[in-house]
C-alpha cells in the first residue's frame, strides 16, 4: 500500500473486501456441494452483510471505486 493519508483506511478496506469475497465464494461453493437452501441462504444473508460493510466503509472515508 502506499504511504497516503487514507493508506490505514485502503488497507482495511482490503480487508473487508476480502472478507465479503470469500464469503460469495464459500457461498457458491455450498451451493455447488449440497442443495441445501437453508446453507445457501445462510451464506447469501452473511455475505449481503460483509458486502454492506465494506460498501459502507469505503463511502464513509470517500474512497472511489
Amino acid at each position: 500500500m502506499s504511504a497516503g493519508p487514507l493508506a490505514k483506511q485502503k488497507s482495511e478496506a482490503a480487508t473487508k473486501g476480502w472478507l465479503a469475497v470469500a464469503g460469495w465464494g464459500g457461498t457458491v461453493a455450498v451451493g455447488l456441494l449440497w442443495t441445501s437452501w437453508f446453507l445457501i441462504l445462510l451464506g447469501v444473508i452473511a455475505s449481503a452483510f460483509l458486502t454492506k460493510r465494506w460498501f459502507d466503509y469505503r463511502a464513509k472515508w470517500g474512497m472511489r471505486f
